[in-house]
C-alpha cells in the first residue's frame, strides 16, 4: 500500500514537472512569436493589466517590459494623463463588450515627432475557466497617411489650376499646403525676373516681412544664398547650417534675425528647361533632408512649374490675342473691349470722350526704299511716342499697317470744351510724331547704316457721349475726318464736321 502511494506521488510530481516544462515551452514559444512581430504588440488580461509585450513595443516607447508588466495604462507615466485616461476607458469598454476596435490616432513615441498609427485591439478567450484578455497591435501608417494627405493636397492644387485661380493664390496654396503637411517647415517660392537676372515676387506667408522684402530681387549668381545659387547652377542646393555656410555670408545676420537656421532650395524649371524660379524650405534648426524630403522638394518644384508655366502660357495667349506683336499696343480686338468701357464710363459720368484715328503721311516711301524692317522700326518708335503723349487712363492701339487709334476718356460734359481739350492733345501728338526719326538699316554683309526720316500724321477725331453711337459709327466718323485731313495735304487734324 505504501509503495503504491509512493509511486502515485512520483508519477504526479513527474506529470507536474512535465506540465511545467510544457508551459515554459509554450511561454517561450509565445514570447518568440510576438517578438518576431515587427509592430509594437501587447497583451492585457481581463482587468486591463499588461501581461506581455514584444521587443518592438519596448523599443517604440523606450521602456523595458519589466517597467509595466503587471500594471495598467494608468501607471505609465511616459504618456500624458489625458491619453492614459482615454486608453483606460477604451480598454475597459472593449473588455466588457468583447470584440475588436480599429482606429487611427496620433501617438508619441520615444523619439521623433508623433506619428499616425492604426491602433488595433481584440479580445480573446482561453477556454472555460481559464479567462482571457486583449491583444493590441500598433501599426505605423504615418508614411501612408502622408502619401494620402499629399495626394489630396496635390489634387487641390491641380483643381485650382484647372479652375483658373491666379498664380499668386495658387503659389500661396502650394506653400501653405507643404507647411500644413510638415509643420516644422517654412517655405517660399521666388520667381525669376523677365531678364533672368534676379529672383522676385516671393510667396512666403510664414516668413517675416522684413526678410521677404530684403531677399526680393536677390541676384541669380553663384554663392548668393541657397536660392540665388540654385537658380544660377540649375541644381538643388542644401545648406544645413546657414550660420557657417559661405553661400550665406552676406545674409546670415538677416537669417538669424528671422530665426532661420537651414535652407534647402530647388530650382523650378519649365518643360523646356528654362528657369522659372526657386522653391525653398527653411528650418529653425540645422537640418539635412531625408530621402523622402528630397522627393517632396522635387514634387513641389514640379507643381510650382506647372502653375508658373500655365500662367506664362495664358499670358502669351492673351498677348497674341489682344496685343499687336510688333508695337505691343492693344490690337483691334482689345480696342473693341476698351471702347465699350469708354462708352459706359461716358454714360456714367456725362462727359464726352473722343476717338482719334491716325494715319502716317509718307510712310509708304520709307517701306519702298528701305524695306519693311526699317518701316517696322519707325512704327515701334511711333507707338512709344504716342503712349508718352497721352494720359495713362487713355488708350493707344494699332489698327494695322500705319494706322493707330487714341481714345481720350472723360474729357468734359460740354462738347465745345471737350473739343478744345481733344484738339490740344491732337496737336501735341502731331508735333511729337513729326519730329525726325533716327533709324538703323541692317543689311547682311554691310555695316549698319543710320537713316534720318521724317513723317507726320493725319488725324481724324470723332466725339461720343455715352452709348448714343455704335462703335462702328464712331470709327466711321473718325475715318471720315482722317480722310479729310489726308486730302488737305497731311500733317493735319480734322474733327468730324470741322477741320483744322
Amino acid at each position: 500500500m505504501g509503495l503504491s502511494a509512493g509511486l502515485n506521488i512520483e508519477q504526479l510530481l513527474q506529470t507536474l514537472a512535465n506540465s511545467e516544462c510544457e508551459l515554459k515551452q509554450q511561454v517561450r514559444l509565445f514570447s518568440a512569436i510576438i517578438d518576431a512581430l515587427p509592430n509594437p504588440t501587447f497583451v492585457k488580461d481581463n482587468d486591463a493589466v499588461f501581461i506581455a509585450c514584444n521587443k518592438a513595443y519596448e523599443e517604440a516607447f523606450g521602456i523595458s517590459r519589466e517597467d509595466f508588466i503587471g500594471k495598467t495604462v494608468l501607471d505609465l507615466s511616459y504618456l500624458p494623463e489625458a491619453t492614459r485616461l482615454e486608453f483606460q476607458r477604451a480598454d475597459q469598454a472593449l473588455l466588457q463588450q468583447r470584440g475588436e476596435t480599429r482606429e487611427e490616432i496620433e501617438l508619441a513615441f520615444a523619439s521623433g515627432p508623433p506619428k499616425t498609427v492604426l491602433y488595433q485591439r481584440r479580445t480573446f478567450e482561453l477556454g472555460e475557466g481559464l479567462g482571457g484578455g486583449m491583444l493590441g497591435i500598433i501599426i505605423d501608417i504615418s508614411q501612408r497617411k502622408q502619401a494620402e494627405d499629399f495626394e489630396c493636397f496635390r489634387s487641390r492644387i491641380l483643381e485650382m489650376l484647372a479652375g483658373g485661380s491666379s498664380l499668386e493664390l495658387t503659389l500661396q496654396a502650394i506653400v501653405q499646403g507643404v507647411e500644413s503637411l510638415h509643420p516644422n517647415m517654412l517655405c517660399s517660392i521666388l520667381l525669376a525676373d523677365s531678364e533672368g537676372r534676379s529672383l522676385v515676387d516671393g510667396v512666403a506667408p510664414s516668413l517675416p516681412d522684413f526678410y521677404t522684402e530684403a531677399v526680393n530681387g536677390v541676384p541669380i549668381n553663384f554663392g548668393v544664398g541657397s536660392c540665388g545659387t540654385a537658380a544660377f547652377t540649375g541644381e538643388r542646393v542644401i545648406v544645413e547650417n546657414i550660420a557657417t555656410h559661405p553661400y550665406w555670408a552676406e545674409f546670415k545676420d538677416l537669417a538669424a534675425r528671422a530665426g532661420l537656421a537651414s535652407c534647402w532650395s530647388q530650382p523650378v524649371h519649365s518643360s523646356t528647361a528654362s528657369l522659372l524660379g526657386t522653391f525653398a524650405i527653411y528650418h529653425r534648426t540645422p537640418e539635412t533632408p531625408s530621402d523622402s524630403e528630397i522627393e517632396l522638394i522635387e514634387h513641389i518644384a514640379r507643381l510650382a512649374s506647372i502653375a508658373i508655366e500655365k500662367t506664362h502660357a495664358e499670358s502669351t495667349i492673351r498677348q497674341l490675342a489682344f496685343y499687336d506683336p510688333l508695337t505691343q499696343l492693344p490690337n483691334r480686338r482689345m480696342l473693341s473691349d476698351r471702347l465699350v468701357e469708354a462708352m459706359a464710363d461716358s454714360q456714367a459720368s456725362g462727359s464726352y470722350a473722343a476717338l482719334m484715328l491716325l494715319d502716317l503721311d509718307k510712310f509708304k516711301p520709307l517701306n519702298d526704299v528701305y524695306g519693311h524692317s526699317v518701316g517696322d522700326l519707325l512704327l515701334v518708335e511711333v507707338a512709344e511716342r504716342l503712349v508718352g503723349s497721352v494720359r495713362c487712363m487713355d488708350l493707344v492701339a494699332r489698327l494695322g499697317g500705319d494706322e493707330f487709334i487714341v481714345v481720350l476718356d472723360n474729357l468734359d460734359p460740354d462738347l465745345s470744351r471737350a473739343q478744345s481739350k481733344a484738339k490740344a492733345v491732337a496737336e501735341s501728338i502731331r508735333d511729337t510724331l513729326a519730329r525726325p526719326y533716327a533709324l538703323t538699316l541692317q543689311q547682311e554683309g554691310h555695316m549698319p547704316k543710320s537713316i534720318t526720316y521724317q513723317c507726320s500724321p493725319s488725324i481724324g477725331v470723332a466725339f461720343f457721349l455715352g452709348c448714343t453711337l455704335s462703335q462702328e459709327k464712331i470709327l466711321h466718323r473718325a475715318d471720315q475726318a482722317m480722310y479729310k485731313a489726308k486730302q488737305s495735304g497731311g500733317h493735319a487734324i480734322c474733327q468730324f464736321d470741322s477741320c483744322d
